[in-house]
């Protein structure tokens, strides 16, 4: 926890996370008992899970905002003149502590039996939209505030409706007493969604006009590229949902299959959407594109992006910068990133990037090569990933151990490099699991998702993997480089899912043929990371 307490921003940005994924689950849970299960008629034993899910979700988010509070008040009262009058005045910490009591009393109003709980969950839910709300870039602008305002609440409650309420839709199915009941759910849940996605769409679009402004904001900022990472995402969920939407009109024929194959789709829905609520987390963490001054040109980026021969000679060890001494970051109890980059770092660096692709790339080819007959051998592919493994743990941080003199367990109070181990780690643990169901030494159903989530959670550590905040350009093309391979992975893991999850048919094959180029991809754009 020392680690993530010293980065900031990356704790500010998953809480962040943390807030609005529970605000989505709260308010999606409360639309759909209210807008689908009801009205369908569905059984005590739906109605009572919505119950159980909304209590739970109002307990975390309370628990998410009060810890969000307590966290950001310590760190603006250490590193300033403030006193705690001063930060109980302060906006975020009035809307989080009201953010949380209203959270409380919706889960109170779970427990009263009767109308008046039902009454009061409505006006106390928009309540908590507001002040969720009142801590957003809305409410900071001095220009068309209160449009901003309810945009960005119509946005919220939009992505609450259809992506909140999903999971409760996915479970719902699998607890209906009859197919008539599930089917009367899934097309009330599907017009709802229907009319969300309109309307998070429409606020989406103002409020990507008032806060980016240009185009050159849209790719020239890192505001800007994070909003480029959530269109694509939603372009991918509207792509599906679009099936679902088609299925859900044909459930009167074979509703069976068509059910199964519905809670399939909105399994990867979910994941994906989440990947969203994520994205907006950094971008809130980020300030609106209009606001920033020295935007990227389309010039410095096309140099920077435009292919170039990887670099796969290393340059060794003894010629890289070298890290500020070991006895020096003990008595600060911190150590601080590496002095200024040399040519030699960054050459380093792109070595790295470059080995890292053309392995990724070699286990997509490879796991594509493994759908033909006769190509049976190429389904080890994931043992590519064993060895990238080891070479995240041996190149990716050149100044610990066991390259550089500071000690291992001690090194991991840089965030930087915890992260890095830890995608080690991961990869590891994916590539045994991985490689024993190819082999068909593991059949169990768990170990084969093991792939399929080590490529959610890689990606959801990429969109907030920040290099340099204080180089605004660097940090710029660094993400150009990173927010692809992040899109790119979450698509693949989530193929994957639909190949493991989809009866065997026309999509199943589909969904295995496309993984692995959504694979082979992230690895030709790891193969054109430069830093220069």
């Amino acid at each position: 926890m020392i680690w993530l307490l010293r980065d900031i921003d990356l704790l500010s940005t998953l809480l962040r996370a943390a807030n609005l994924s529970f605000e989505a689950l709260l308010l999606g849970g409360i639309a759909f008992l209210l807008a689908v299960a009801r009205p369908a008629g569905a059984n005590k034993t739906v109605e009572s899970f919505c119950l159980r899910g909304i209590r739970w979700a109002a307990l975390a988010l309370a628990l998410s905002e009060l810890v969000t509070v307590i966290l950001s008040g310590a760190s603006l009262l250490g590193d300033s003149d403030l006193h705690l009058g001063d930060l109980i005045s302060a906006r975020f910490f009035q809307a989080g502590l009201s953010a949380a009591l209203l959270a409380l009393l919706l889960w109170a109003c779970t427990h009263v039996k009767g109308g008046k709980g039902r009454a009061a969950v409505v006006p106390l839910s928009l309540l908590l939209l507001g002040a969720a709300v009142s801590t957003s870039h809305a409410a900071a602008r001095m220009d068309d505030r209160w449009w901003l305002a309810l945009a960005t609440a119509v946005h919220h409650l939009g992505t609450a409706a259809w992506i909140g309420a999903m999971p409760f839709l996915l479970v719902s199915l699998a607890r209906t007493g009859s197919v008539t009941e599930a089917r009367i759910m899934a097309r009330r849940y599907s017009s709802m969604a229907l009319l969300s996605v309109a309307v998070l769409v429409l606020a989406g679009l103002y409020l990507a006009w008032t806060y980016v402004g240009t185009w050159n904001g849209l790719y020239g900022t890192d505001y800007g590229v994070l909003l480029l990472a959530k269109i694509y995402l939603l372009l991918v969920m509207l792509l599906m949902g679009a099936g679902n939407w088609l299925m859900v009109r044909r459930l009167n024929t074979d509703p069976q299959p068509l059910l199964a194959k519905l809670r399939c789709f909105a399994e990867a829905e979910i994941g994906l959407g989440f990947t969203v609520i994520l994205a907006a987390a950094s971008m809130s963490s980020q300030p609106p594109a209009v606001d920033v001054p020295d935007q990227v040109s389309l010039q410095v980026i096309r140099a920077r992006m435009h292919p170039e021969v990887p670099r796969l000679k290393s340059p060794s060890v003894s010629q890289l910068t070298p890290p500020t001494s070991i006895e020096t970051e003990v008595q600060v109890a911190e150590f601080r990133p590496t002095g200024a980059s040399d040519e030699t770092d960054r050459k380093w660096s792109e070595y790295n990037h470059h080995w890292a692709g053309l392995i990724v790339l070699a286990a997509g080819l490879l796991a594509f090569a493994s759908r033909f007959r006769g190509m049976n051998w190429a389904r080890f592919w994931p043992l590519s990933f064993a060895g990238l493994s080891v070479f995240i743990l041996l190149r990716a941080d050149p100044e610990n151990w066991p390259l550089g003199p500071r000690p291992f367990w001690a090194s991991f109070t840089s965030p930087d490099v915890l992260q890095h181990r830890a995608a080690a780690a991961l990869i590891l643990c994916f590539a045994v699991f991985e490689c024993a169901v190819q082999a068909g030494k593991l059949e169990l159903r768990w170990a084969s998702m093991i792939f399929p989530g080590m490529c959610a959670l890689g990606a959801a550590v990429l969109l907030t993997h920040n290099h340099a905040p204080s180089d605004v350009q660097g940090d710029l093309l660094a993400s150009l480089s990173h927010t692809p391979i992040a899109l790119l992975g979450a698509t693949a893991g989530w193929a994957r899912w639909l190949e493991l999850r989809l009866p065997s048919g026309r999509t199943s094959r589909i969904a295995g043929f496309l993984w692995p180029l959504f694979l082979a991809a992230a690895g030709l754009v790891l193969l054109n990371y430069r830093e220069t």
